[in-house]
């Protein structure tokens, strides 16, 4: 028999705030992602299911739907905004970054991904790539 929701009906989300922070990311390979799971970003870009003990350092949010691998799938995040940002470093994967400078020859506020901690991270490139490329940066 269909369901109006869906093939599972059952609560998931009690209460979430009105004006939340979401973005679209696929689904790394090998992973069926269900609603409500924790996510966490890989090194490319793509998302995949946070590992027990993965902690507010790697975890970007939660999935608002069931995906498959290779699919979309909207993550409610944990960040407030989605700036540009500069990479800083050569070969700079997504992930956690600090906050490096601002590139006042550009105008972009520079972001590296060495030397990452609880204590100094900024918030999550969503993009790899290399020194001077322009990333998407998810503020927490």
């Amino acid at each position: 028999m269909p369901y109006l929701f869906g093939a599972d009906t059952s609560t998931i989300f009690l209460k979430s705030e009105s004006h939340k922070l979401f973005e679209e990311f696929e689904v790394v390979a090998g992973t069926d992602v269900k609603r409500g799971q924790p996510l966490v970003l890989e090194t490319v870009g793509t998302v995949d299911i946070a590992a027990d003990g993965d902690g507010p350092d790697v975890i970007i949010g939660i999935a608002m739907q069931d995906a498959d691998a290779g699919e979309l799938v909207t993550c409610m995040m944990r960040a407030y905004a989605i700036i540009f940002c500069e990479w800083k470093a050569d070969s700079s994967v997504a992930g956690a970054v600090t906050y490096d400078a601002y590139n006042a020859t550009t105008g972009y506020v520079e972001v590296d991904d060495d030397t990452v901690s609880t204590t100094n991270m900024w918030g999550f490139a969503l993009d790899d790539g290399d020194n001077g490329d322009i990333v998407r940066v998810a503020l927490i």
